[in-house]
């Protein structure tokens, strides 16, 4: 589904939109409520009753008989976006993707609501669960849209090997996809169609792909360890490009705060997807080898005055990792300026080949070779995981290996920086 429209639940903003990223408008909550009640509705027709039991056991509530579904019932100054009525009770649910939720408009639902009924909230904003602790209703129900993921995965779980519910683990298979697209649940891994992408760029998809990296670089950076994670602190979406002469990858830095005195606040880890692969990288940019003052010329430096020490490292590193030397180039003119400038590969060679002086004094001249006006050296030390690989959809063998590299990464930095 490179194109998310070939989704059934996805849909087109119309001409007016002249920014893709305004496809994600508050328009989505309506959207995305009304396809969790036809969901529902369908499965209800079709005297499947999985999905709806998941919820109300998911909600601490008692297990009825569903009598029908609807969509933004009530009156002007209280209008929730569904309800779900069954024997005894109903749910109301106001949902959250974007927009805020206010203490005004909870208290007017619950007013004009029956006192046996219960008021849903879904939504991933953690402060709208804060909010709803404060107000310290029991009428108050809360949800994530990570949480109603889950249930309709466990719901394709239960009944993927019933051959009767075919079509119906089709139509929420759809609906598990959509979420994922436009919601932002809980990271679920990569897809071929995020590899895919770059052979066939679609821009529907660059929004889909910016924040798939941006929810995977935050488990990342909340799970490092400390020590790494007090010092890289911030993240960084990098702009997609869909012109083939760009560079054809999209990226997201973990990097310190901002901070011109520090020379290496540009040094940095990313992770970035391309057509092939997902890489993990240790990145060494900015200035000329002759720049003392800046990351290029020192690590050049470095490299010289303390080789050994730097064959000490890389000989810690266990995975299949590589040095790539790139040149760094300005996309027009002949100026470097932020979004003006594109990496051109220009050396890449594996860390375990790097064995003795002769091969530093190599990549030495390899960096200075990359250095010709208006050019500039950049460095990637990268681990790649292939586009096929098992672990890539699994979220927590994936987080797991991709912490592991930058550990074993991080003290390449440290040698840059001289601790």
């Amino acid at each position: 589904m490179r194109d998310p429209h070939q989704n059934i639940f996805f849909y087109y903003r119309g001409p007016s939109s002249r920014n893709i990223d305004l496809a994600y408008d508050p328009q989505i909550e309506d959207n995305t409520t009304k396809s969790l009640i036809n969901i529902l509705e369908f499965l209800q027709e079709v005297q499947s009753s999985v999905l709806i039991e998941l919820l109300l056991k998911k909600l601490g509530l008692p297990r009825r008989a569903v009598l029908s579904f609807a969509l933004q019932q009530g009156r002007e100054s209280s209008r929730p976006d569904a309800v779900i009525c069954l024997e005894g009770y109903s749910i109301f649910i106001e949902a959250k993707v974007k927009a805020d939720l206010y203490e005004d408009q909870l208290n007017r639902h619950l007013a004009h609501i029956n006192t046996r009924d219960y008021l849903l909230i879904i939504s991933n904003n953690k402060a709208d669960s804060i909010c709803l602790k404060q107000i310290k209703n029991n009428r108050l129900l809360f949800l994530t849209w990570a949480d109603i993921h889950k249930l309709c995965i466990e719901t394709l779980r239960q009944i993927k090997t019933d051959k009767k519910m075919a079509a119906v683990s089709h139509l929420l298979k759809h609906f598990v996809d959509y979420l994922e697209v436009v919601v932002m649940t809980e990271f679920s891994g990569f897809k071929d169609e995020d590899f895919d992408f770059w052979v066939d760029t679609n821009p529907y998809y660059v929004p889909i792909l910016k924040r798939k990296l941006k929810a995977f670089a935050e488990i990342i950076k909340c799970n490092l360890p400390k020590e790494i994670a007090k010092v890289y602190s911030d993240l960084k979406i990098g702009n997609i490009s869909t012109q083939v002469k760009d560079e054809r990858f999209a990226w997201v830095a973990i990097k310190k705060p901002e901070n011109r005195k520090d020379i290496f606040n540009q040094c940095n880890f990313t992770l970035e997807v391309s057509k092939q692969s997902l890489d993990i990288n240790t990145v060494i940019r900015n200035g000329h080898i002759t720049d003392k003052a800046r990351p290029i010329g020192v690590f050049y430096e470095r490299l010289g005055s303390k080789p050994y020490a730097f064959l000490d490292l890389i000989g810690k590193i266990k995975r299949n990792a590589r040095i790539v030397v790139s040149k760094r180039l300005p996309k027009t003119g002949n100026r470097i300026m932020p979004g003006n400038e594109k990496w051109a590969s220009f050396f890449d060679m594996r860390l375990k080949d790097i064995t003795n002086n002769e091969d530093i004094n190599y990549i030495r001249n390899i960096i200075k070779k990359a250095d010709k006006s208006p050019a500039m050296p950049g460095i990637h030390f990268r681990y790649s995981i292939d586009r096929g690989n098992g672990k890539l959809a699994q979220p927590q063998e994936l987080q797991t290996e991709v912490i592991e590299v930058i550990k074993e990464f991080n003290p390449l930095l440290s040698y840059l920086e001289g601790k």
